[in-house]
């Protein structure tokens, strides 16, 4: 693994950490930023019940999204708000 790696995948646990947080009874909702390439998003996890939702905002942008369920953890629901943004860019 180069440096470069080492990077990006600490980039990502530090992202993560608030949403993880979620899963141990931090009071929600967290918004974390988040990049692909020069676009910025905003991305929101939220607890409903025992599920956990998503939202994104492009910042300064026209991408605007949810999630049409919950999903059972909230680290599930980054990464399904990340593949939407993929699927965008």
């Amino acid at each position: 693994m180069d440096c470069r790696d080492r990077f990006a995948v600490w980039l990502v646990e530090l992202v993560l950490e608030p949403v993880r947080a979620l899963r141990n009874g931090t009071a929600g909702p967290v918004v974390v930023r988040t990049a692909l390439g020069e676009r910025r998003f905003d991305v929101t996890i939220s607890r409903d019940g025992d599920e956990y939702r998503w939202s994104l905002a492009e910042v300064g942008g026209p991408l605007r999204d949810a999630g049409p369920a919950g999903l059972p953890d909230p680290e599930d629901a980054f990464w399904a708000a990340w593949e939407t943004i993929e699927a965008a860019a």
